[in-house]
């Protein structure tokens, strides 16, 4: 892992990715995310929880735990390999064939999807999804008993599941459209059209935002069901926090699988443009779902001749970032070796930091 401002579900992409990476490459995976995030410590770890963060939440990818891996190199004469540091950012970034919950990096530059969004696109990265965490990821059975005992308790037999993203929701490279917090109201609509043909139905809650829960229960009363997840009351996001409410780092990802199990066991989602959407939809074998950030943006605009050329700007960009990473990555590593940059970056401020021109 080398992106300690990741939330949750963006360290586990990280993790799908470099299964991929494995698969391609005839490489056995283990996942093994450590106290350390390369650029600054990992907001998840929690010394009483273990060395390792992946195994707080899942089981070990294929049954394999580092401590096992280990073994077996050292008897049997293999090697553990890591991905260095630049090869992650490419793989995150500017592989096509990676799972991306935002259309950021190669795929904004070249198609422009930030701002026109393809539902086939979309399509493609949930298909994606889906098969790697049908394949790969096994949450723990003590974290799937909560969901079990939540939903016999509180959930009706159909359910619309709603999630709204605020504290620190902003441009990661995705544009204004997705970008762009998007309000309780802007829910109201949708959710009163839905409630007035299914009057039976209750509204599952996702959210980081403690004031978004207070303005969805004002309007729907007993009818809003939420976890007792951690929220922020200010822009800075739960996982972000030290030890928020005192429960410590590991129940800041616990709090979030939660949320993502309870939506995608609903009937429909609504959603804003987000990872733990996205995540809903992939432990789901199939769930309705409307984007609000997404909803109203046209998705064939017409072209024009500066159109064209801002495209074919941004194509040459995108090349040429991918090449430079290719330059910088070495691929894989020794996993005992180091593997940090020559120079750290603020991974906030990643993709002003360094691009090519400024490198």
């Amino acid at each position: 892992m080398n992106h300690c401002n990741a939330g949750f579900f963006a360290q586990v992409q990280f993790a799908l990715n470099q299964i991929q990476y494995a698969e391609r490459h005839g490489l056995v995976p283990v996942v093994e995310f450590g106290s350390d995030s390369v650029d600054g410590p990992n907001a998840f770890y929690e010394e009483a929880a273990g060395p390792n963060v992946w195994e707080y939440y899942f089981e070990p990818i294929g049954g394999v735990a580092p401590a096992e891996a280990r073994r077996a190199a050292s008897q049997g004469g293999r090697r553990i390999w890591a991905l260095d540091y630049w090869e992650l950012w490419r793989l995150h970034w500017h592989d096509p064939r990676s799972v991306f919950t935002y259309p950021y990096g190669y795929y904004e530059r070249v198609r422009d999807r930030a701002s026109r969004p393809d539902e086939r696109w979309w399509r493609d990265q949930r298909a994606k999804g889906r098969d790697l965490v049908a394949r790969h990821v096994r949450v723990r059975p003590e974290i799937l008993a909560k969901v079990d005992a939540f939903q016999t308790a509180r959930f009706t037999p159909h359910m619309l599941g709603v999630h709204a993203r605020g504290t620190d929701k902003g441009d990661t490279g995705t544009g204004a459209a997705l970008a762009r917090v998007v309000p309780p109201e802007e829910y109201f609509p949708l959710i009163d059209r839905h409630l007035a043909d299914h009057p039976d139905d209750r509204i599952f809650f996702a959210t980081d935002q403690r004031q978004f829960v207070e303005r969805m229960r004002e309007r729907y009363g007993d009818r809003l069901v939420t976890y007792d997840s951690q929220r922020s009351d200010s822009t800075v996001n739960v996982f972000q926090q030290l030890a928020p409410a005192g429960r410590g780092n590991r129940a800041k990802g616990e709090d979030v699988l939660i949320d993502a199990l309870l939506l995608s066991r609903c009937d429909a989602l609504l959603k804003c443009t987000s990872a733990v959407g996205e995540f809903a939809q992939y432990f789901a074998d199939d769930l309705p779902t409307v984007d609000l950030n997404v909803a109203g943006v046209p998705t064939s605009p017409r072209r024009t001749i500066r159109g064209v050329a801002r495209n074919v700007k941004w194509w040459l960009h995108a090349v040429a970032t991918r090449v430079w990473f290719e330059q910088l990555g070495r691929g894989i590593v020794d996993a005992e070796s180091s593997i940090r940059p020559h120079r750290l970056y603020d991974t906030n401020q990643f993709e002003q930091q360094s691009s090519p021109s400024t490198s």
